[in-house]
């Protein structure tokens, strides 16, 4: 019998495992439909609506990530935490345009808490298999070192027999298998510079809006009508010019109108500067 079966198949098998045999995830499904949705409603000025269809689809309650001793589900929850990652991100884009930035900023801790949590297990978990791929790599490269001689009188035949012909494509998976899995050990090695990035960049997103939400609380406590909401939105729609200055790019003045539509919903110059600039009719503001 050919001392290369067993190993073989398994290193086939594996990757497999893996990455084609994961179980769908209905969370990514519904991700996945409202993503579209979402960014049209955004292009069309109707942050509101893009913030209902996003929050819609938010789970009450994340699930624990997974057994990081088990390769198959700890890929499966890191592919999963960056889809909820990704939703709350989203989320926070949308709360932010329609003038919502306390509930933008705590999506984006929500985000930026996940993929921190995500990135410290996958640093945890993924060295494991990274090893685990480069140990079958190992393994099947000294089987076929300890082979070698007989290797090559099989592959120097000119007419092998039928059982020769299969302890060649024995041997030829074996080596097709120490590729595969050299560049699996590589793959979850990116996987993990992947998690630490993306950790740090939605790190930085969150400490944007975090300083968003200062710089205006500390500007609306300095105001000579200290914290007067009203009468801070009053002056700035009454400054003609000012906001066509201050945010010459139409979305980012859209933006802001939004945001003052919050502070002060019964500003009429307000909702008629983004209907007249939009076509969108402005729908009243949650309570703040």
């Amino acid at each position: 019998m050919s001392p290369y079966r067993t190993l073989t198949l398994a290193s086939l098998l594996i990757p497999t495992a893996l990455v084609a045999q994961q179980p769908v995830v209905p969370f990514g499904q519904a991700l996945r439909a409202a993503i579209g949705d979402v960014q049209q409603f955004l292009k069309d000025f109707k942050s509101r609506e893009a913030l209902a269809r996003i929050e819609g689809i938010l789970p009450a309650e994340v699930p624990a990530w997974a057994d990081k001793t088990k390769p198959q589900e700890a890929y499966s929850s890191y592919q999963a935490y960056r889809e909820y990652v990704q939703a709350y991100s989203l989320a926070a884009e949308a709360a932010s345009a329609s003038g919502y930035w306390d509930k933008a900023q705590a999506h984006y801790t929500k985000a930026r808490d996940l993929s921190k949590l995500n990135a410290d297990n996958v640093g945890e978990a993924f060295p494991l298999i990274v090893s685990y791929y480069k140990d079958m790599a190992a393994a099947s490269k000294r089987t076929l070192d300890e082979n070698v001689d007989f290797i090559k009188e099989l592959k120097a035949k000119p007419n092998p027999d039928p059982g020769d012909q299969q302890q060649l494509d024995l041997i030829k998976g074996e080596e097709a298998s120490i590729e595969k899995n050299l560049k699996n050990a590589e793959l979850f090695g990116t996987f993990i510079e992947t998690a630490k990035k993306e950790a740090t960049y939605y790190a930085a997103l969150q400490e944007q809006m975090t300083q968003q939400v200062d710089n205006e609380r500390e500007n609306l406590a300095t105001y000579k009508f200290k914290n007067d909401r009203v009468k801070w939105v009053e002056g700035i729609m009454s400054a003609k010019g000012y906001l066509e200055k201050a945010a010459p790019e139409k979305v980012d003045r859209i933006r802001y109108l939004y945001r003052l539509n919050v502070l002060d919903p019964k500003n009429v110059k307000v909702v008629r500067m983004i209907e007249s600039e939009t076509g969108v009719k402005v729908t009243p503001p949650d309570a703040q």
